[in-house]
């Protein structure tokens, strides 16, 4: 479901971008793209160096820990996907801000073909790797949130059952002391 939803967006960014933006028109976003996508690259970047979450591993039962070391290991794999979506896009950006709008503009008046074929289905790559783009960092950041979520039901229950064990020790303790003070029945 996830990665049709993902497809969809990127086959309607494409579609409109191709059919309702100039791929001159969109020489003004691209600097305010690059920007927005180094931001985007940077916070891969720190979250992938994040590793593995710091919790008490011998307090966790093996299936928990398995599952959420594979859900960490899962979204490192997301974060890596992503990445390399962006680092395309960003050389995509700045290879057209190389050649320049003069360039594109001379190649629309020197080639019609470019006009009516090339520059929308360039213009629709653009648009489709932004809704990739986006539409990844959405789920990436739902499923962080759902490894939150992991976390804080495995703390819990550890919680719980460290909580549990300490009051049936100290349960037994009381009644070892009870049994120890030689308390007998008395007839009534």
């Amino acid at each position: 479901m996830v990665l049709g939803t993902t497809a969809t967006a990127a086959i309607v960014a494409a579609i409109l971008f191709g059919w309702a933006v100039p791929l001159l028109r969109l020489f003004d976003g691209f600097q305010p793209m690059t920007v927005a996508l180094s931001i985007i690259v940077a916070a891969l970047l720190v979250r992938l160096n994040r590793g593995m979450p710091t919790l008490d591993w011998k307090s966790l039962r093996q299936d928990d820990r398995e599952r959420l070391t594979g859900s960490v290991l899962a979204l490192t794999k997301e974060y890596v996907a992503i990445l390399a979506i962006n680092v395309v896009l960003l050389v995509v950006l700045v290879s057209l801000m190389t050649i320049g709008k003069v360039a594109i503009q001379s190649w629309t008046s020197a080639i019609p073909s470019w006009t009516n074929l090339i520059s929308p289905v360039v213009s629709g790559a653009i648009g489709a790797l932004v809704a990739l783009c986006l539409a990844r960092m959405s789920y990436v950041i739902w499923r962080d949130f759902d490894i939150v979520r992991l976390q804080k039901k495995l703390l819990d229950a550890a919680g719980e059952r460290d909580q549990a064990e300490a009051q049936s020790k100290i349960a037994n303790e009381k009644m070892g002391e009870i049994r120890a003070s030689s308390i007998r029945r008395v007839q009534p």
